[in-house]
């Protein structure tokens, strides 16, 4: 099978898992988007050289993550540059938050997203795993932790996104 097939192969198989790590970690539509095609070049770039240690969709959770972890500093880095540019009175740019999220409708996957958004970069990542069905032991290679350890931060993610959840129905 040539890198085309073997390509598609793999899109065909991935692209809903992909698409859906990505809404963990950015809330804008069309960042979401920029930043799924980017998962997809680095994808494209890199098959050729996966070597088959671990399986398929461990890379790509792997590169997955590390795009959208990549495109978030980047974002950090810009609002910071522009924090200091318009603290110095050199720019007269409106600052803009890079998590910020559209309004959503009731619908709760959204909410859900907009809660997992919250948590910390580490906690995403395993969040993401969690609700894309990979098994601890799978989770603990992407992480470099143990299979314990990835049962126990699950355990206290599970509990903040349940706290986030309430206090979004509270309105706080």
């Amino acid at each position: 099978m040539d890198k085309d097939e073997r390509f598609t192969t793999v899109l065909e198989s991935n692209q809903d898992r992909i698409y859906r790590i990505c809404c963990c970690y950015i809330g804008d539509e069309h960042e979401r988007q920029d930043v799924f095609q980017e998962v997809l070049l680095q994808l494209w770039k890199g098959l050729d050289s996966f070597a088959g240690r671990s399986a398929i969709s461990t890379w790509i959770y792997r590169v997955t993550v590390n795009v959208c972890l990549g495109h978030l500093r980047l974002a950090q880095r810009r609002v910071r540059l522009i924090n200091r540019a318009a603290a110095d009175g050199t720019s007269a740019a409106r600052i803009t938050s890079a998590a910020s999220t559209p309004p959503w409708s009731d619908d709760e996957l959204p909410r859900l997203y907009a809660c997992i958004r919250q948590l910390p970069l580490p906690d995403k990542t395993l969040v993401s795993l969690f609700l894309e069905d990979v098994n601890t032991s799978d989770m603990a290679e992407v992480l470099g932790i143990s299979e314990t350890n990835v049962r126990v931060k699950l355990h206290r993610i599970k509990q903040r996104l349940k706290q986030l959840w309430e206090k979004q129905d509270h309105g706080f």
